[in-house]
């Protein structure tokens, strides 16, 4: 292996990869998640969390290549405005029932943001774009936190 082929491994991201990968699998780990928490496994929010957890795989295999963020805040920002249009429209314990693994998912988010803006001051890149999405997770959390603190009952409960 020359210096060329050791620089362009050294320099790949892997920390942003890693925590994909620990997302898209607390997604595609829907049932067990779930029949953990005694709720029930819907088929709608089972083929949703495979999708979203696909998508998460994908943005990894990218991530890996040093791009494909966009797409990440693209599921993180309709994946955490689902959610909480979910628990609004539908009531409250649906927020939780459409993604039983939030706490680790929404944790897993930030820490997501943060590796992405340490790996872009390191490489001298604009730290915006990673900014903006940890705000909107903290800020996301902090909605979803209050919606099942007061457990509305839903414009719309089935």
């Amino acid at each position: 292996m020359n210096r060329s082929e050791q620089a362009g491994n050294a320099s790949r991201p892997l920390a942003v990869p890693v925590i994909l990968v620990l997302i898209s699998a607390t997604h595609l780990a829907y049932v067990p998640l779930a029949e953990l928490q005694t709720m029930p496994v819907l088929p709608p929010a089972f083929a949703l969390s495979v999708a979203l957890g696909c998508g998460y795989a994908l943005s990894a295999w990218r991530a890996r290549r040093g791009n494909g963020f966009r797409t990440v805040i693209s599921l993180v920002i309709g994946e955490n405005l689902g959610v909480l249009a979910a628990g609004l429209v539908l009531g409250s314990p649906w927020e939780t029932m459409l993604r039983p693994g939030t706490p680790l998912i929404l944790g897993l988010q930030l820490a997501l943001t943060l590796a992405e803006i340490w790996r872009r001051q390191e490489s001298g890149q604009p730290i915006v774009a990673p900014a903006r999405l940890a705000w909107f997770v903290l800020a996301s959390a902090l909605a979803l936190a209050a919606l099942i603190a007061v457990k509305p009952s839903g414009l719309w409960a089935p």
